[in-house]
């Protein structure tokens, strides 16, 4: 009869039979940390590739348009309201790109470390997967919706 502890399933000693797919330890979250004999190497690999040029191609595409939009708010002489306007959104999409960068990059950085067999990281994958990758997801919506909680907060006081 199977168990839980069976090996079928994995055993006491902290090694779970059916983690190994989706990560370096009960977390769930896919396991990025991959080492070249890893059969999800090319997917592990690929998605932080993707999300690494998806990043770098929004950090230009952004600082285009930031360097585009001031050039022609000078050449058309905003007012000061406009100007004001403009300055928060482009301190917006500064922060976001920012959180992207402080929470994305490190990872990628130690999963390819990891891969290469530069370092393990797998001591690391507890931390990346529930503080820092998370920090993201909570950030982004305070800070897409920031103007609007500071309204509600305000209305409700």
């Amino acid at each position: 009869m199977r168990t839980m502890f069976s090996n079928d399933y994995g055993n006491l000693d902290g090694k779970v039979g059916g983690v190994d797919f989706y990560g370096n330890d009960g977390v769930c979250l896919f396991k990025y940390f991959v080492l070249p004999s890893d059969p999800q190497k090319v997917f592990s690999i690929g998605t932080l590739s993707l999300n690494l040029f998806c990043f770098i191609i929004i950090t230009v595409c952004y600082g285009m348009i930031i360097t585009h939009t001031s050039k022609s708010s000078e050449a058309v002489g905003l007012s000061a309201t406009a100007r004001k306007n403009m300055q928060r959104l482009q301190k917006k999409v500064s922060i976001i790109i920012l959180t992207d960068f402080v929470t994305w990059i490190p990872f990628i950085t130690i999963a390819f470390l990891h891969f290469a067999q530069v370092m393990d990281a797998e001591p690391y994958y507890t931390l990346c997967s529930i503080i820092l990758i998370p920090i993201n997801s909570v950030l982004n919506p305070v800070i897409y919706n920031g103007d609007t909680i500071m309204r509600n907060i305000r209305l409700i006081k």
